[in-house]
């Protein structure tokens, strides 16, 4: 819980990099994960199950990881996998230890607790100070949007989404307690107003079913005709009070017009390329994406990389896209549609699971956390056709933990089960083959993480040394990072960087070119492991054209601008290169693009010059030979005809 207390609080005071905040947490997780599991193994009096779609989700797991070795970027799939590693070993944890409500209710409060203190800060801080986090400045500012700790705005939403469901059913569990209950109540009202000003559409359509479908639940647990009744009614509820919303809201209106133009233009037989929202170009060109590998996908954590190429719709000029704003698209362009569907089947499997215990459970508490669940997990689906919240490593944690509070029953009766049939035979067997394979996943994700998040953490770190301008302690730390992990191409990238300033003010031409070749070495072996960001390969060019390698200098360029087909820039300093080596065509066409881009005077100027050393202007005659004149017409005018003067201005600009 401390870790993701500390994720969320902290996650929009350390800037762009969230690695100098989650390395530290995640090795932290992992050890908890792997303590907890060694000192249930060697205690005699504990038995721990497998919670719903435990085993389906670590069949996902071992397929990312196997696919991640033959990524485009392995190191970048080596720390997603751990990521979900952790994600689902903490799922193990808490499920097998929240078979008691009275623990499940406890952690419970706490988290609400946390959720409604960071609500509270939002709205203060959103009419005081917007501009900050605490106290830092915002990084990147959401104008007019509460954000609360976080950055964006979305992913706040989706914290009180999740949690929107257990506060509801809470009230109406009498063992919760009355504290719990006056809290959660309390809750649930401050939570509305710091949601709807977040302006998250994902997030208010997301809460509404989240919800909506909690309701339903609980009514079907009391009686199915009360089901069907509000099976209609909850519906029309919604309905009502979008359409309030809209007619009465300049905010919601606002914020669900481009939503309204999207479904226009599907309406119509388009793909909603009218719309202003750059979410529904950007999914065209997923689908696009996917076509082109449909089965295996991309490797994890790869989308960054691999989608510029793709990109054709969304026209936005320097944005880099790095999710599609869509979990099941991501997902589906990673790892494939085998990846997908193993996904999808522990997903669905355990949900299907949860619905039938709490319909089954004699225990009204137990049935209302696993309704309250399904409400979350249901608006999450929903608000995951939009963001990418999932990948935000608190909410993904959180949610982790509200499931595992919601299977916690489900475990504990089957821990029970165990107990009284015993461990004798094949089933003992089995559960000593269970936890001598778990003892070695928590003890090898241990070891794979120290090492792996030890060198992101302090990569991160030497950033920050190389933004300060202190490049010797940068290129320390980074070195130290390399010696870590030496598939660590971010280090790699940073080390060149700080040469390359280096480079770039000294004075001596000897020392330059050893600044340079060394430069190269390094940005060469993080093309190795990462030959699809834009930065580095753009760097790497760069450097190989100052030493001669024009060829492989412009050859890299080129790729660089095919990564970035909207970004002006790198189209401008393609043509540059090509122009300093000649290949005048060549330039004129990247010119040309880079104008269609952005029309600026030095792209313009470029052109001009390139355009008049393909086709030089041919130099007219300034003086005309006129016939010879009669006696009379000597007299009135001259023997030559002179060229006029804006003619000759005409000519020498030309010229």
């Amino acid at each position: 819980m401390a870790v993701a207390f500390m994720a969320a609080l902290f996650y929009g005071v350390v800037g762009a990099d969230k690695f100098l905040l989650l390395s530290p947490l995640v090795i932290l997780g992992y050890v908890c994960l792997a303590g907890w599991i060694l000192a249930a193994t060697f205690s005699n009096r504990s038995v721990f199950v497998a919670p719903p779609s435990f085993f389906l989700f670590l069949l996902f797991m071992a397929y990312g990881a196997t696919m991640g070795v033959v990524s485009a970027i392995p190191y970048e799939a080596k720390l997603r996998m751990l990521l979900i590693g952790l994600f689902l070993g903490a799922y193990y944890v808490w499920g097998n230890s929240f078979a008691l409500f009275r623990r499940s209710r406890t952690v419970l409060g706490w988290v609400i607790l946390f959720a409604l203190l960071s609500s509270l800060y939002g709205l203060v801080n959103f009419f005081k100070q917007p501009e900050m986090v605490l106290w830092v400045e915002r990084y990147a500012p959401y104008v007019g949007r509460l954000a609360s700790t976080y950055i964006c705005p979305n992913h706040f939403a989706h914290l009180l989404q999740m949690l929107l469901p257990f506060c509801l059913v809470l009230i109406l569990i009498p063992k919760a307690g009355l504290f719990l209950r006056i809290l959660s109540g309390y809750s649930f009202l401050m939570f509305l107003p710091a949601l709807f000003l977040t302006e998250s559409r994902a997030g208010w359509l997301g809460s509404i079913t989240a919800v909506g479908v909690t309701i339903c639940l609980l009514a079907l647990r009391k009686s199915k005709k009360l089901f069907l009744l509000l099976i209609l009614l909850v519906p029309l509820c919604s309905t009502l009070l979008l359409a309030g919303a809209w007619r009465y809201s300049e905010t919601f209106q606002r914020r669900m017009q481009p939503v309204v133009t999207f479904l226009e233009g599907q309406a119509e037989g388009g793909v909603g390329s009218e719309s202003r929202d750059f979410r529904p170009q950007t999914w065209m060109d997923t689908i696009d994406m996917i076509k082109e590998r449909p089965i295996t996908g991309f490797g994890p954590a790869s989308y960054r990389y691999a989608f510029p190429e793709h990109r054709t719709r969304f026209k936005g000029h320097r944005i880099v896209t790095g999710h599609p704003h869509n979990e099941y698209l991501e997902v589906a362009s990673e790892y494939g549609l085998i990846g997908f569907g193993l996904f999808a089947l522990a997903w669905c499997y355990g949900l299907i699971r949860l619905l039938v215990f709490s319909l089954k459970t004699p225990n009204q508490h137990h049935a209302f956390m696993a309704m309250a669940f399904l409400g979350t997990a249901a608006g999450t689906m929903l608000h995951s056709f939009f963001d990418f919240q999932m990948h935000i490593f608190q909410n993904a944690l959180v949610f982790a933990l509200l499931a595992a509070i919601a299977t916690g029953p489900m475990c504990g009766h089957r821990q029970e089960i165990v107990l009284k049939r015993g461990t004798a035979g094949l089933r003992g067997l089995w559960m000593r083959l269970l936890r001598i394979a778990l003892v070695i996943l928590a003890i090898g994700g241990l070891l794979l993480a120290i090492p792996s998040f030890s060198s992101t953490f302090i990569r991160a770190a030497a950033d920050r040394f190389a933004e300060a301008g202190n490049s010797e302690m940068a290129k320390r730390y980074y070195r130290q990072a390399l010696q870590i992990d030496s598939s660590n191409w971010r280090a790699y990238k940073g080390i060149g960087a700080v040469i390359f300033e280096e480079r770039y003010y000294s004075l001596d031409r000897a020392e330059k070119h050893e600044l340079a070749q060394i430069e190269k070495n390094f940005l060469a072996e993080g093309y190795l492991h990462n030959s699809k960001d834009a930065v580095l390969v753009f760097d790497y060019g760069m450097v190989t054209v100052f030493l001669g390698g024009t060829d492989e200098g412009i050859a890299l360029l080129k790729k660089v601008a095919a990564l970035r087909p909207f970004n002006e820039i790198y189209w401008w300093r393609l043509g540059i290169a090509q122009r300093k080596a000649g290949r005048y065509e060549e330039a004129l066409e990247s010119f040309r693009y880079a104008q269609f881009l952005k029309n600026s005077p030095v792209t313009r100027k470029n052109i001009q010059w390139l355009e008049k050393q393909l086709n030089p202007p041919v130099a007219p005659e300034l003086i005309k030979a006129v016939p010879a004149p009669t006696p009379d017409a000597a007299k009135r005018r001259p023997a030559v005809e002179i060229v006029p003067l804006d003619e000759l201005h005409q000519w020498m600009e030309n010229l």
